[in-house]
Order: C-alpha cells, then sequence, then structure tokens
C-alpha cells in the first residue's frame, strides 16, 4: 500500500489513492483501453479533437505522453469554432494548450464549413421557435465538421475525449428517443463502414468525469472552464443532473449502466454496418439521401449554401 498521503478515494470502488497513484492509475485506464480495443497503430495520424475543456486537454496529454509508444505516430489538434462570441477566449486556452504539449494545431469554424454561425442558428431557432434546442444542430456540425478536418490533414484515427459520463448520457438519451439502433455506434473505437469517415476513438470513455477533470487539474495546461451559454437548454443537461444524482446515492450506476453499452456494443462488433452513401447536397457520407447537417440549414431556412 502507498505511504503517501491520501489525494483522492473513489466511492465507487472504495479505492484510497494519492496524487501519484491518482494520476497513474487514470493514465493506466487509457493505455488499458487504446489495447483492449486495438485503438493505436503504430504510424497512426491522429487527429484529437480539442475545445479546451477538461476532456480533452486531458486527452491530448495522455496520448503525447503515451506517443512515446509509439514514436512513429503523428498527433495533430483539430479545433472547431462555433461562433460565440463569449467563447473567444476558448480559443486561446487552445493554442496555449499545444504550443505547451509542442503539437500541431488545425483550426476551421462552423462558418467556413458552413456559413452560418451557432449565434446564427440560435437566432433562427428563437424566432421560429422551432422545437429542438441548440445542442442538437450544434452537435451534427460538430460531428460533421470533425470528421471533415480529421479527412482533410489524411487522420488515421479521430480522437474524441467522451469521458463515462458523456457514453451514459448518450446511451440513455437513445433510449429516451427510442433510437436503440444508435447504441451500436457507441463503441469506443468504431471502424467506419464509409472510405469517407475516419474512424473515431474514446480512449477516456471508461473513466467517471470527476476523475478526468481532477486529473486535468493537476497537469498545469490551461483549461476553459466556463460553459457553453445554450447548453442548459439541452435534454442532455436534464439527463446528466437526474444521473449524477442518482450516482451520489448508488456509487457505481453509470459502470453498471455501461455495462449494457458493452454488451451491446463489444470489441468483435466495433465494425459500424451501417450503410452510407453522398449527401445529395454536400457530398458527405450519411445514411439518408440529406445529411442531418444540410437538412438542419433546410429546416432553419439558411438554404444550402456550403463552402466546402
Amino acid at each position: 500500500m502507498c505511504s503517501q498521503p491520501s489525494f483522492f478515494t473513489r466511492p465507487y470502488s472504495g479505492e484510497v489513492l494519492c496524487e501519484q497513484c491518482f494520476r497513474a492509475s487514470v493514465e493506466s485506464k487509457i493505455r488499458e483501453a487504446i489495447s483492449k480495443w486495438q485503438m493505436l497503430q503504430r504510424t497512426d495520424r491522429i487527429a484529437v479533437a480539442l475545445s479546451g475543456g477538461k476532456d480533452s486537454v486531458a486527452l491530448l496529454s495522455a496520448l503525447v505522453k503515451n506517443q512515446q509508444r509509439f514514436l512513429e505516430s503523428k498527433i495533430i489538434a483539430i479545433t472547431l469554432e462555433e461562433g460565440i462570441a463569449a467563447a473567444k477566449e476558448r480559443m486561446l486556452t487552445v493554442k496555449t494548450v499545444t504550443q505547451l504539449l509542442g503539437v500541431e494545431l488545425v483550426v476551421s469554424s462552423y462558418e467556413e464549413l458552413y456559413s452560418v454561425t451557432m449565434e446564427d442558428v440560435v437566432e433562427r431557432i428563437r424566432e421560429t421557435k422551432f422545437p429542438y434546442a441548440p445542442c442538437v444542430y450544434c452537435g451534427v456540425m460538430r460531428r460533421q465538421g470533425l470528421n471533415i478536418l480529421a479527412s482533410q490533414i489524411n487522420a488515421d484515427k479521430l480522437a474524441l475525449g467522451h469521458n463515462l459520463d458523456d457514453e451514459v448520457q448518450s446511451m440513455l438519451m437513445n433510449l429516451v428517443r427510442g433510437d436503440v439502433q444508435r447504441l451500436s455506434r457507441l463503441a469506443p473505437f468504431l471502424q467506419e463502414s464509409s472510405a469517407k469517415l475516419v474512424p473515431r476513438i474514446k480512449p477516456l470513455y471508461h473513466i467517471p468525469e470527476k476523475d478526468v477533470a481532477l486529473y486535468a487539474d493537476k497537469l498545469g495546461l490551461p483549461i476553459y472552464e466556463c460553459p457553453c451559454p445554450f447548453g442548459g437548454e439541452s435534454l442532455r443537461t436534464e439527463i446528466r443532473q437526474w444521473l449524477n444524482a442518482f450516482e451520489e446515492l448508488h456509487p457505481g450506476t453509470k459502470y453498471n449502466l455501461y455495462a449494457t453499452i458493452s454488451r451491446l456494443a463489444s470489441p468483435h462488433q466495433s465494425q459500424d454496418t451501417t450503410p452510407f452513401r453522398e449527401c445529395n447536397i454536400c457530398g458527405e457520407p450519411t445514411s439518408r439521401s440529406i445529411c442531418a447537417v444540410c437538412e438542419s440549414l433546410q429546416r432553419l431556412g439558411f438554404g444550402t449554401k456550403r463552402k466546402l
């Protein structure tokens, strides 16, 4: 047993760890995830989605440290600017983090890719009183935009900072919406069935948000902590609040719920079988005739002009 002063207690496991052992345990979980799912190959070009928040900063730092085992690999941070005035400080954080870690940074924006900003989208939602929250539109634009950026830099993998809480929340959102089929796409490593989709990896998938937050706090790197001004309007926020309250009463709930995902999306099922085609408007991969982004832009009355 470690003789150093206790630093962190995990309610769900009963572990009491010193700071050094805590950091080592988080990094060990990341290495185990990469190994179990065979997420990385020695010569991979890895695009890391970097928002400047705790999860993406922790992921980027851990992958840079882990790169000692993959010396021929290349790590490139990619960032999307949503077009929210309040988040300009976030870009400063992103640039500082990549400079300190010595990582190349590639930046694009919703305006560059879609000719609209999130502030445009939110204004149109409020004018027209559409039933969907801003996060619904932002989500589809971000997913497609990150894939576009990763493709542009010829990345072999797209690394996302989704932690255990994120994954369980997504599972519950799909269940609430009756979209059980999408659970299979929550695998920590998804081998896409379309050549235009970069395979996604989630090395933090089995680490609770609190653990990731504390780990990131001890890295000595800047973290952008201001929440999105439109985030409070989402279904995910409601589910997060319920899930955290239930975890407080019943430690281990998040892991128990995640076990359901593990059974539905086990390692041998990580090859996505969704039939993709090219969007009739923008040419990006979609399971329908028109992709979710183009459909959203049309629904909001922005037309189909795309800067791709």
